[in-house]
Formats: C-alpha cells, structure tokens, sequence
C-alpha cells in the first residue's frame, strides 16, 4: 500500500496538521519534520523508500496544506508543542524523529524536553539556535510583526516562474522545487501565490539563546545520526563542542545538497534503516 494523506487536529495548540504516512502503521512511529518553508512532501521518496516502516510525515504550521499558528510571535518553541500535541493525540508512548534542517532543530527540542519518549534521533543536514545580535533581533522583529498586520503574499505570473524562484532561494534542483509547490503553490488573481503563512519570509522572533539551546541538546538521551551533506551551502552545527554534548552521537556525510534526503534518497534512507531499526 502506497502513502497516504493523514490529518491531525490539535485542540490545545489549536491547529490542523496536514500530511503523509506509509501504510505500515508496525513498530515505533517515526515522525519526519521539514525544513523552513518546505513541506511534507520533501519526505515522499523517504516514504517511497521505507514503505515497510512507520513514518508519519506532516506540514508544519504555516507549510503546505496546514493550518497556521494562532500565536502571533509563531516561535520554533511554537512547533515542538504542536509535535509534543501530535504524539498524545495519536497515543505514541515512544517514537523516532527525523528532522530536516530546521525540523532538526524542532525534532531536537522535542528531543530534550522528552527524553523518554524519544527512541532516537536523525538529523538531516539540520540547523541549532544561534545567538542573535539584539539590534538584529529588534529589527527582525519588527519585520516580522508588520508582515502579521500586512498579510501581503508574493505574486507570480506562471506556475514555472514560482518554481524557478522557489529552487534560487533554496539553493535546490528545480525537480526539488516543482516537488515542493505541489503542495504550496496555489492560483491568485492574474497568477500564482504561496499558501505558507507570509510570516515565513522573515526570521523567527528566537524565543531561546544559544546556551539556553544547548540545555535541550544536553539532555537528548536518544541514540542520535547526523547526516551532512558534501554538497551543502549551510553551516553544520555540529562543531566539536555540540558533539561533544550529545549522548551516542555518530556523524555521517553524504553525497547531495542541503535537500539531499529528496535528491539522493536511497543513501539516506539506508541510513536511517540501518539506525533505526
């Protein structure tokens, strides 16, 4: 049985989450989360490839088909309570995460707030909270307060011309980009636009520092896989001193970009098989 279209109503953060899962429903739930401004469907050849696993994939709030945060400041903590809601709702005593990007910096909080329900952990050339300078922290927060009032969307004439931008701004191959808009990219007067929540243009409002960060990370307990890609423009994290705070750590580098878990799938899913299971 191929994948299949999953729905998730959150009443205490009171959100809908919209996604993906195999039809294996056997053995410890893994739970993937994407990147900023991607969606579920950066995890369909992951689906393809694990099809015998049981792999959830789901939009964030403000991504793809799902709803948005009803918080106006729409904080990274924000995501780790809708993931933590998603877990009691579905009745999940234990699970794996794999985050991509920023999804491994949410699938790390969740990590670290519940250790003990955490099996283990993927990162995918995944991003941690860095400390912001707090000039740039007050104008970014600004941004992104007036992009709340404004609600303005970008605006593109063809569906190719939405894709060509998409993949420019993700540094991705246009396969990834085209695979991305399936499920974001929706009709508009006179064109095209993006169903994400326009608050995604701009940087989060960082709810935690970059000590205050390494808490959550200190406390994962879970059997972690870092994946890195050869090939990719964003700053790995994972330095010596991150390393060194996170229990069973193994680091892995791969052939790919930042988007290789959709550009080169078969490696990493290996990888993920092979720790997981």
């Amino acid at each position: 049985m191929g994948a299949q279209d999953v729905t998730y109503e959150l009443p205490h953060t009171a959100v809908t989450l919209r996604g993906r899962r195999t039809g294996s429903h056997d053995g410890t739930p893994i739970l993937c989360l994407h990147g900023w401004l991607d969606n579920c469907a950066g995890f369909e050849p992951l689906l393809d490839e694990l099809a015998d696993l049981n792999l959830v994939a789901v939009d964030l709030p403000g991504h793809g088909l799902s709803g948005h945060l009803p918080s106006a400041a729409h904080q990274v903590l924000d995501y780790a309570a809708c993931v933590l809601e998603l877990t009691r709702v579905q009745g999940w005593d234990r699970f794996h995460l794999v985050g991509h990007s920023l999804g491994g910096m949410v699938a790390t909080l969740v990590a670290g707030i519940h250790p003990e329900r955490t099996a283990g952990l993927v990162l995918i050339d995944a991003v941690v909270q860095r400390s912001a300078d707090p000039a740039r922290l007050r104008e970014s927060t600004a941004r992104y307060l007036s992009a709340l009032m404004d609600g303005a969307r970008p605006h593109f004439r063809t569906r190719s011309q939405a894709v060509r931008t998409r993949a420019k701004g993700a540094d991705c191959l246009l396969d990834t980009a085209e695979l991305l808009s399936e499920r974001d990219l929706v009709p508009a007067v006179g064109g095209y636009t993006w169903r994400t929540d326009p608050r995604l243009r701009y940087p989060f409002i960082e709810a935690l520092t970059e000590d205050q960060f390494r808490h959550f990370v200190r406390a994962v307990t879970a059997p972690t896989l870092v994946l890195t890609a050869e090939q990719s423009r964003a700053d790995s994290p994972f330095d010596p001193a991150w390393v060194e705070d996170t229990a069973g750590l193994r680091q892995v580098s791969l052939p790919g970009g930042h988007h290789l878990h959709i550009e080169n799938p078969g490696p990493v899913a290996r990888q993920i098989r092979t720790f997981l299971t």
